[in-house]
């Protein structure tokens, strides 16, 4: 059993550190929604197709100056692009990482918090309503997902997301504090647009656009540039600690 979980670890390690020893790492970020599907809409006007691909810009560039990655964005003006199409992206570019940008929504006016998704079964029953919700749409059918789910590569790459979605936890946890966030939580889902990814992937929804108060904040650019800061240095760790744990293999 160890033996097993070790080589899960290490055909992880070799699959991921080709292009980051060769040419540096490689981020995809993927603004959710656009064009036909405007995702969440707030009481405030605000769509969330709109809003995350702002935000996708905006992290872009901050990635780039923190990190020194090749960061490329799944789409970059409304438009719109299956679910599967997405993380077909993400692998084409051989990516490092793939993070799916969302803003959330609820019938609770009150619900509040930032939440970081990993692919695997559902938390509990608002995250599995939450995935059925964004995987409209999509042309996968469950078999299809239970397959790929079990696949020995994905497997790796749930456990290098879970910890990937750790240190984002702890890094927007601190770089929000003083802005109000209330809690960042990390949950699990079957999330479409994270099926058959090759990397370290994840789903992060910024915040709830059916709560008043978070949708003024999040139409804030210097609430987004906080947001952004923080994630780029959850990012840097992650993969200064990767670089470290493959120079030791």
């Amino acid at each position: 059993m160890i033996k097993g979980h070790f080589f899960k670890i290490l055909l992880t390690f070799l699959f991921l550190s080709q292009n980051l020893l060769a040419q540096g790492p490689i981020v995809v970020i993927d603004p959710g929604h656009g064009g036909k599907d405007p995702g969440s809409v707030a009481n405030r006007g605000i769509s969330e197709k709109k809003l995350v691909l702002t935000f996708a810009k905006r992290l872009q560039e901050t990635l780039r100056k923190k990190t020194g990655a090749k960061v490329f964005l799944t789409r970059n003006r409304d438009r719109y692009l299956p679910l599967e199409e997405r993380n077909r992206v993400a692998n084409a570019k051989q990516c490092d990482l793939f993070i799916s940008l969302h803003a959330n929504s609820a019938k609770n006016k009150k619900a509040e918090g930032v939440e970081i998704y990993y692919l695997n079964k559902a938390t509990d029953a608002a995250s599995r309503r939450l995935a059925e919700r964004e995987n409209r749409g999509s042309k996968r059918r469950q078999k299809d997902v239970d397959a790929i789910m079990s696949d020995l590569i994905q497997t790796a790459v749930t456990e290098e997301s879970a910890e990937l979605a750790g240190i984002l936890r702890k890094s927007l946890a601190n770089g929000l504090r003083k802005e109000g966030v209330s809690e960042v939580r990390v949950k699990t889902a079957l999330f479409y647009v994270l099926v058959g990814a090759k990397c370290p992937s994840l789903l992060v929804e910024m915040g709830y656009l059916t709560n008043s108060k978070e949708a003024k904040r999040l139409k804030d650019p210097k609430f987004q540039t906080r947001v952004a800061e923080a994630l780029a240095d959850g990012v840097q760790l992650y993969l200064t600690r990767q670089g470290q744990a493959r120079s030791d293999l």
